[in-house]
């Protein structure tokens, strides 16, 4: 509670803002108690809405929740009884798919007043957006209108994509700040939905959701291409590209030609564990824009490795190594802490929590909020040192954090007069 009053104090308003559909004379539990309900499915990693039944209904947990709902909303009754996960599916499926995507943006938003991140900007001006696509579910029959295709050996599977964009930032946040689903209008669609259209979609949210925001895209190969160039160019967004031969053929050859005739364009990095061999060409003609890129070897004792990016920036000695690691390196943050953790790290990103379309869309965006919060608990100086020491690991830190939801009671008591004690959260920038 201290954590999120700290980095987004409007949070709690926000849930209680959400639009409530249902017929106030037969609603038993409140919006904002089902929706906190919700985003504690997921930090507590109960792996399934009906687990809520299973994990979460003990009679600590229920009481626990009584005296936070009371501390956070006054006047609000919370019953003797825990709601049940078809409950809890029957309130997504009907909220829309806006509301609580709304309500993770103003979880962005907060942090980025308090500029509580600005230490992990590049080149103390940008921050690092990494934008991919993943897996988020499979079904072996079609269960919506708007699922994907494929067919192999005569059969068909169906399922849907998801497009994130996250703040991948230098100490291993992966904050979402945007979501765009890849899915068909209809059935009978000539060419389906995929990540390169949902791309432009998501830009476009992402421009009217943070404006004034400066961000720096980090992309995978796929967006390597002049639409995507110009999309940049229309936002005033800085862009850093992985950059393979088979994306743009012509435009490699000519780096690689030009490679030669700029010998001085070489700066080398490190140590002896790991040693960066930098190397670049400004300048190179492409349709209507003038593309740089970049080329990264770092050997360590095991082995070297080579990198190649499209980079917006003009290169030079000076700003290589920072644009490199503060930028294009932070784009595997969204794989490694953002979807793998989110699969496999308790959160169960692939388990289909609802077959209904837009409650799928809003326990993904719960996910999300579960997601961030838990980073900055996670991260934040009031629990690393002791998380470190004590616990060890992440996995044990979500099954004590479980325990003491479900299995202890919360003084009343303390929790205000902890509530009212001012706080510092820092966060570890090296």
């Amino acid at each position: 509670m201290k954590t999120v009053a700290h980095f987004a104090p409007t949070f709690w308003s926000a849930l209680a803002s959400v639009k409530d559909f249902r017929n106030p004379v037969r609603i038993v539990y409140s919006i904002q108690e089902e929706l906190l309900v919700g985003v504690m499915m997921f930090m507590l990693k109960t792996g399934a809405r009906r687990n809520i039944k299973f994990k979460l209904a003990t009679p600590e947990f229920i009481q626990n929740l009584q005296v936070i709902g009371r501390q956070i909303y006054p006047g609000t009754v919370f019953p003797d009884t825990l709601l049940c996960g078809d409950t809890l599916n029957y309130l997504l499926s009907g909220i829309g798919d806006v509301a609580l995507p709304a309500v993770r943006t103003e979880v962005i938003r907060s942090l980025l007043r308090k500029r509580c991140l600005e230490p992990f900007r590049i080149q103390g001006l940008y921050y690092p957006v990494a934008i991919d696509g993943t897996g988020y579910l499979t079904f072996k029959s079609q269960h919506c209108s708007h699922c994907l295709t494929r067919t192999k050996d005569g059969k068909t599977t169906y399922f849907h994509h998801v497009l994130e964009a996250k703040l991948a930032l230098g100490n291993g946040f992966a904050l979402s700040i945007g979501t765009e689903f890849i899915e068909n209008e209809r059935p009978d669609v000539p060419k389906q939905d995929c990540e390169r259209k949902a791309f432009f979609r998501l830009a476009q949210r992402l421009k009217q959701d943070f404006p004034q925001l400066k961000m720096c895209l980090l992309l995978d190969g796929l967006y390597a291409c002049q639409t995507v160039f110009d999309q940049c160019r229309l936002y005033h967004w800085p862009y850093l590209i992985t950059f393979k031969e088979g994306s743009m053929p012509a435009v490699f050859a000519d780096y690689q030609a030009l490679l030669k005739l700029v010998p001085q364009h070489r700066r080398v990095a490190g140590d002896k564990t790991l040693r960066q061999t930098f190397r670049w060409v400004n300048d190179i003609a492409y349709e209507s824009h003038r593309l740089n890129v970049l080329e990264c070897l770092e050997e360590t004792p095991e082995g070297s490795t080579r990198f190649v990016w499209l980079s917006f920036w003009t290169l030079n000695t000076t700003n290589v190594e920072s644009i490199a690691n503060q930028g294009a390196r932070r784009r595997w943050v969204i794989e490694n802490q953002g979807f793998n953790v989110q699969k496999t790290g308790g959160y169960a990103l692939e388990h289909a929590y609802s077959t209904h379309n837009t409650a799928m869309k809003n326990f993904y965006a719960l996910l999300q909020i579960a997601h961030i919060f838990n980073q900055l608990m996670e991260k934040g100086s009031l629990l690393r040192d002791h998380l470190k020491n004590s616990m060890g690991s992440l996995k044990v830190f979500s099954a004590k954090l479980w325990a003491a939801f479900t299995m202890t009671r919360i003084d009343p008591v303390a929790l205000q007069t902890l509530c009212a004690q001012r706080i510092q959260i820092r966060f570890n920038s090296s």
